[in-house]
């Protein structure tokens, strides 16, 4: 199952606390916990965005990557994850698919 984790810096927290957040992340072998729950992680970030904005899209069997991340990160971020599924344009456009 594919995960769109979407996340945007709350309000007043800085750039200094959001590197010190990702910094223990990796110090804690979080990444490494998420990598192996997932068979793709990949992390976004929307350039030029004020507040801050990041994306996650995972792959994974195992909704614990996706609270691994929410719960590590909700304290500077306001937090949106949603199910998704894959869709090629053609079949939009067909109208074979939500």
């Amino acid at each position: 199952m594919w995960f769109w984790v979407m996340a945007q810096a709350k309000d007043g927290v800085e750039p200094d606390a959001i590197a010190a957040k990702r910094k223990q992340w990796v110090s804690e072998g979080k990444d490494q916990k998420v990598r192996k729950l997932c068979r793709t992680a990949q992390r976004y970030v929307v350039a030029g965005s004020a507040p801050t904005q990041v994306f996650w899209l995972l792959d994974t069997d195992d909704p614990a990557a996706v609270q691994l991340i929410t719960e590590h990160f909700s304290d500077l971020w306001t937090i949106d994850t949603h199910a998704v599924l894959p869709q090629h344009l053609a079949e939009a456009v067909k109208g074979r698919a939500a």
